[in-house]
């Protein structure tokens, strides 16, 4: 790749990172979460940008910058970590307890300055100036961060399943993503840095690597232009109401002794699931694609954190599986019914109460083993020689 080029790249990356940061705050998405995103973003560009000016200007005028450029990877973690649990929980607030975990960045910057002005040198010195160890320690930091905020989807996802019959609305798979990318692309960026900077100037023409940020932050561009929802609806505005209920974070809710503390009783938990019953079969209520726990539990009428309870503990299932599983059912009466058989596959899913196609494959194939294509021909088949 042509040295004109990568430089072409890098620059129409930054210029792209920096409009995209503005669209972020113009948006005036969820303030707490898109602080993270358009730090993260900010840091790109400046590594960016420092790959673009000549390493041997950046070397003989501003050497403590040129360094502190080699350990933006400390922050590349952190901000991940915290954009992603500050998106699962609308309502957590930054603590000053918090900047902790950003300490190894500015303490790599006082020991640059600390090592360049005095030359004393120390195993602490060592710790940010020396190039293996430093590469090491943000590689440590990135996969640790990376992994809790993986850790943190998984295990709010499972707690929202209690209270909502689909999930799409929280965009996991689009935060899986960037985390998943964003680990990908901090540990090449890395690794770069480090065969950069310990065997300079014969490995210099792996600046071209640094290409790779202008591909992330054109990718998250794109998904924001395509899917702009993400950035309204999943990062919500700071001045809204929240209609959905709070969810506690990252907790995943499981089952407790015989609901002790409860208030529930055996008389209670018969009735409640008596009127569940009867709500299922006789007006269907799993047909609602908006269907959530706290509805659900008002045409009881009982509390949902009792639903909730007896979802789990009596019936063992949480309230998306149990939602699901009648949506299922519901689909597979619609699929073996001769009169739709030239009804389209995603229509039979929105009949089914489902308001995504992906998830309805996804549900049916979890339930029944077959995707419900698999399981239409399979109608057809024993239809066709009950017929002969």
């Amino acid at each position: 790749m042509p040295v004109q080029l990568n430089i072409f790249l890098l620059l129409f990356g930054g210029l792209q990172g920096l409009i995209l940061s503005v669209f972020l705050v113009q948006r005036k998405v969820y303030r707490s979460a898109y602080v993270f995103l358009v730090a993260y973003i900010v840091v790109m560009i400046l590594q960016i940008l420092l790959k673009v000016v000549s390493k041997i200007w950046l070397m003989q005028n501003l050497l403590p910058i040129y360094i502190i450029s080699y350990r933006f990877p400390f922050l590349y973690g952190p901000l991940v970590y915290f954009l992603t649990i500050f998106l699962l929980d609308r309502k957590r607030r930054f603590t000053p307890l918090e900047l902790f975990h950003f300490i190894p960045f500015p303490l790599a910057v006082i020991t640059v300055f600390y090592y360049i002005n005095t030359g004393h040198d120390s195993y602490f010195v060592a710790l940010f100036m020396d190039g293996g160890i430093a590469a090491l320690l943000q590689l440590l930091s990135i996969v640790i961060y990376h992994g809790l905020a993986l850790y943190a989807c998984y295990q709010h996802h499972s707690s929202v399943k209690n209270y909502f019959s689909n999930t799409r609305q929280f965009q996991f798979k689009w935060l899986r993503q960037f985390i998943w990318c964003s680990a990908i692309i901090c540990t090449i960026i890395t690794a770069a840095i480090y065969f950069m900077y310990v065997y300079f100037p014969r490995l210099s023409d792996l600046k071209f690597v640094f290409a790779l940020l202008t591909v992330f932050i054109y990718w998250v561009s794109y998904v924001a232009l395509k899917q702009p929802q993400l950035f309204s609806v999943v990062y919500g505005n700071a001045n809204e109401e929240i209609s959905s209920p709070s969810i506690a974070k990252l907790v995943v809710h499981r089952s407790e002794k015989k609901y002790v503390n409860s208030g529930l009783n055996e008389e209670e938990v018969a009735r409640v699931i008596s009127a569940l019953e009867k709500l299922v079969a006789a007006q269907k209520v799993f047909l609602d694609a908006e269907i959530t726990i706290e509805k659900l539990a008002g045409m009881i009428p009982c509390s949902r954190h009792h639903l909730s309870q007896i979802l789990n503990e009596k019936l063992s299932r949480s309230f998306y599986d149990y939602i699901n599983g009648h949506r299922v059912e519901e689909a597979k009466l619609l699929l073996g019914d001769p009169s739709r058989a030239d009804h389209k596959i995603s229509s039979i899913a929105y009949d089914s109460g489902f308001n995504s196609l992906s998830t309805f494959n996804e549900v049916f194939r979890k339930f029944t083993g077959q995707t419900p294509s698999q399981f239409r021909k399979l109608q057809e088949n024993l239809s066709r020689k009950q017929r002969v």
